[in-house]
């Protein structure tokens, strides 16, 4: 029998040894070795200077002691040793290789411009907060002179700043003495305090008339009142100094050293030069005070100062936004400050009929650089149910037809309050000429309830009943809500993702809150025969990934429907008709 040659590669095989006898053992040098180069690299692969013959060091050592049968194979010990060692060097990896490591340690990053992907899901700044364990993950830095400027780029990323003075001073002089990392920001976030330091109680209460009366637009009057009631507010504080629980000595004081909107804007101005995502965060209390604008204008309505213009900012994020604007003159000088502004997500976290006309009216006039809109009217904090605000809005002015009509220029539409199927039978009417034009991609509403349609009797009552799974008019507004939707597809031909939910916290079975999503060419959630008719018409590549009725009787004594069962899981559909097991069973 010949012998051919032996090769040596990457892994070695295995050696061939009696089934008698003991296992050969290897020698460190073996062992070592071979974890470390056990993984191979595009590098390796794709580098002519390194032998790949040469990439393992291999030394095995022959111990007589066990019989090795196959005589015609060659001993390892026969073979030429490399004299030396590879070259190949940790920061001679590929950067994507480099990339990947730490996108697996700190998590993938969102781009700052551009979208990413078809749903809401892939913009959510969720996934640009910044990372938890940057303290941690700091040391990452000091691997090597590349790792440092990756770790320090994805550390520095995303800053979050107290918006006091103390705050922003603070913040200057820190990267005044780290001038090399401010390139590195891409999105700052500043915080503005409703809340300022805790104070000893040493004020006695004041009359109620002496309190000052509350104003949409100057609820930060009389401030000085409302600290007095706030002090009989907390019960306990921790006594830090001793370590013990002191009695009621502190109280609430409203915060008097945050900087005004102008400072806020002047700082990521010149500071920040580079930075691509602004997001403004009020937070919310009762009765919050309304940020300071400018020094010589604190309400912002006098129309003569202006805000220090921000050229790279891209998206703009308010949370809290009651507190930041209040009147639509409060969005033109924010709006003029932005003039590269593409994406704004704006959320107030309760309804406000001043927050209604403001939104109504910025939308009327908004860029038409702005192609990603993310309003929210309404929270979910309370438990306080919505009702049908027909009454309380003009017909004139009426939201839903606005924001269809600007529906065909946006490439993504997020929206959260009371929605009704006018917004898609303005969103068809606005491009029904030229559906090509359409950029709608993604729509993501979250109803809180439906709008009260015109021909309703203007004596009847907004609602028996608050919005939910036992009202059947909600349902069915619901129905032509997710009809509307369905016959949109034909005029939006590059929608592909239509999310459309109602949110009850207080439901008695929350897995049964109906819902609409169709992802690329499958549907699920609430469906009818009119549904899965115009559907199979508009587009017949879609289809719901399932049919079943959803909801389930559940039978008494006689046969006699009792109630519903509830699942475990939330049915992938759910046949509209089915919710009147649920209006029959809360009536009785």
């Amino acid at each position: 029998m010949s012998t051919s040659p032996t090769m040596i590669s990457t892994v070695p095989p295995p050696r061939p040894i009696s089934v008698n006898s003991s296992i050969l053992p290897m020698s460190s040098t073996y062992s070592d070795t071979h974890k470390v180069t056990s993984r191979c690299t595009s590098a390796d692969i794709h580098n002519d200077d390194v032998d790949s013959t040469q990439s393992l060091n291999v030394s095995f050592e022959y111990h007589p002691g066990g019989p090795v049968e196959m005589e015609d194979t060659e001993t390892l010990s026969d073979v030429p040793r490399p004299t030396s060692q590879s070259s190949l060097q940790f920061e001679h990896l590929p950067m994507e290789i480099h990339e990947a490591i730490l996108d697996h340690l700190f998590g993938e990053r969102v781009s700052a411009s551009g979208n990413n992907g078809p749903g809401p899901a892939s913009r959510s700044w969720v996934k640009a907060l910044r990372h938890p364990r940057r303290k941690a993950l700091s040391d990452l830095s000091l691997i090597s002179p590349l790792w440092r400027t990756l770790v320090q780029e994805r550390i520095f990323r995303h800053i979050k700043v107290k918006g006091t003075k103390d705050g922003l001073a603070e913040t200057e002089d820190w990267f005044g003495l780290h001038p090399h990392l401010v390139p590195y920001v891409r999105h700052i976030e500043v915080w503005v305090p409703v809340w300022g330091n805790r104070a000893r109680k040493n004020i006695t209460a004041q009359p109620r008339e002496f309190l000052a009366g509350r104003r949409y637009l100057n609820e930060d009057n009389g401030l000085a009142g409302v600290n007095t009631m706030l002090q009989g507010t907390m019960s306990r504080w921790e006594e830090q100094e001793h370590g013990s629980y002191a009695s009621n000595n502190f109280a609430f004081h409203m915060a008097s050293h945050n900087a005004s909107l102008e400072d806020i804007f002047r700082h990521v101005g010149i500071y920040f030069p580079a930075a691509q995502i602004l997001t403004l965060e009020a937070g919310h209390c009762k009765k919050p005070p309304l940020i300071t604008h400018f020094a010589n204008d604190p309400v912002g309505l006098m129309g003569e100062f202006h805000l220090e213009p921000l050229p790279n900012v891209r998206t703009l994020v308010m949370r809290g936004a009651w507190n930041i604007m209040r009147d639509y003159r409060h969005w033109t000088t924010i709006s003029d400050a932005l003039p590269s502004l593409r994406e704004w997500h704006c959320a107030y976290a309760k309804p406000k009929t001043e927050a209604y006309h403001t939104i109504y009216k910025a939308l009327s006039n908004l860029s038409s650089s702005v192609v990603h809109l993310d309003i929210s009217l309404e929270g979910f904090h309370s438990n306080d149910q919505s009702h049908w605000h027909g009454d309380k809005v003009s017909h004139h002015n009426h939201l839903c037809r606005l924001l269809g009509s600007i529906a065909p220029r946006l490439e993504h539409l997020s929206f959260t309050g009371n929605v009704c199927s006018s917004f898609f039978n303005a969103a068809r009417s606005a491009t029904s000429h030229r559906p090509q034009d359409a950029r709608l991609r993604s729509l993501d509403l979250v109803v809180k309830t439906c709008c009260r349609e015109a021909s309703s009797e203007p004596s009847s009552p907004v609602l028996e009943e608050p919005s939910g799974i036992t009202n059947l008019k909600f349902i069915q507004s619901f129905e032509k809500l997710v009809l509307g939707a369905v016959r949109s597809l034909e005029m939006y031909l590059s929608l592909s993702y239509i999310r459309i939910r109602f949110i009850d916290l207080d439901s008695t079975c929350a897995l049964l809150n109906p819902y609409f999503q169709m992802v690329g060419h499958e549907c699920t959630g609430l469906w009818n025969l009119e549904i899965i008719e115009t559907l199979a018409q508009v587009r017949p590549s879609t289809h719901y990934v399932q049919l079943s009725d959803g909801i389930y009787p559940q039978f008494g004594a006689n046969n006699t429907i009792i109630g519903a069962l509830y699942p475990r899981t939330r049915p992938l559909s759910i046949n509209a008709s089915n919710y009147k097991i649920l209006s029959d069973a809360a009536k009785s």
